[in-house]
């Protein structure tokens, strides 16, 4: 295992009142996996990721790296980060060189490589992250909001993190853009077996590749399981603010309706799957197309959960369906 808190808790002054960030929070992260952390808007989410590269200190409990206790006498909290890379969810606090180039260098030079060492790892990190090479001298303030992001993950691979932590990443990007990002992470996880620990509002890109989620709440472990695991929980998801992905509900909705469909589907794809095989190519009678129809609605009016936004059915001539 490569990260492992025991029993940390993070207190702060609020106004001469004591609030709790985190609570009592024990947790592994094992090597080369992919982990999904969520939770809605003051969880504790990013406080918890800050104590895995030493950034933030709790204020009981004990953090390790591959069995050594960070904070143990001795122990070089900047090696750590060398390790535990993380990138911010404003990739703009990360960036200040006078060109992309010379900003992803940084690290690798802080690290003592030499200048020929630090270009090779530069053009290899810019190149896995997909980044143009054309764009190299230009300004970081002069990128686009997903090629700020890139560079700013590109700086941190550089220094060739064993682990790589993202909060909010996709932050902000348009649907394209976001797919992008993270198509990249799943690569560079297989491509380079380094773990992925990235925090996202996003249900739909969690279901699609995060291989284990944590969820957040007031600063505690509500669920840790896999994402089929956790998504089952969607009532229970919704009492603290969150949400599953929008097929799940239109799986349930069709269930609710008398179809023998499996609710435990989480991505489009599975979706479309699902419907073609219990409806052959269509429903097969006005009625059950009107059912089909019904449910469909229901889904997108938010019925069996509040407020969610309007979306499309599934569509079998929409290649892997559509729902927005």
């Amino acid at each position: 295992m490569s990260i492992r808190l025991e029993h940390i808790s993070l207190d702060y002054q609020d106004g001469g009142i004591v609030r709790h960030a985190i609570r009592d929070v024990s947790l592994e992260i094992e090597d080369n996996t992919f982990v999904g952390l969520i939770g809605h808007t003051g969880s504790g989410k990013s406080s918890l990721i800050q104590h895995m590269n030493g950034l933030i200190r709790p204020t009981a409990g004990k953090v390790f790296y591959n069995g050594e206790d960070i904070y143990q006498e001795g122990y070089s909290l900047r090696q750590l980060r060398n390790k535990v890379g993380l990138v911010f969810q404003y990739p703009e606090h990360q960036l200040f060189e006078e060109s992309v180039f010379k900003d992803v260098c940084y690290g690798p030079k802080n690290q003592g490589l030499t200048d020929q060492e630090c270009q090779e790892r530069a053009r290899e990190a810019l190149r896995l992250v997909g980044f143009p090479e054309e764009a190299y001298k230009k300004s970081p303030f002069e990128l686009s909001g997903g090629q700020k992001r890139r560079a700013a993950i590109a700086g941190v691979l550089a220094m060739n993190p064993e682990v790589l932590i993202l909060d909010e990443p996709t932050a902000g990007l348009d649907p394209m853009g976001r797919d992008e990002i993270l198509d990249q992470l799943k690569k560079l996880k297989e491509q380079r077996n380094i773990t992925i620990i990235l925090v996202s509002h996003s249900m739909e890109d969690m279901a699609l590749y995060a291989e284990r989620l944590i969820v957040m709440d007031h600063g505690r472990i509500a669920y840790d399981g896999t994402p089929k695991e956790i998504f089952s929980h969607y009532q229970e998801l919704e009492k603290i603010g969150l949400a599953a992905p929008q097929v799940t509900y239109l799986m349930h909705a069709l269930k609710e309706k008398g179809f023998d469909v499996s609710t435990d589907i989480m991505t489009v794809a599975q979706a479309k799957a699902e419907i073609l095989r219990v409806f052959g190519k269509e429903p097969s009678d006005q009625s059950a197309s009107d059912q089909y129809a019904q449910a469909c609605k229901d889904s997108a009016s938010g019925t069996g959960k509040q407020n969610m936004p309007d979306r499309k059915c599934v569509s079998e001539d929409s290649g892997e369906g559509s729902l927005c």
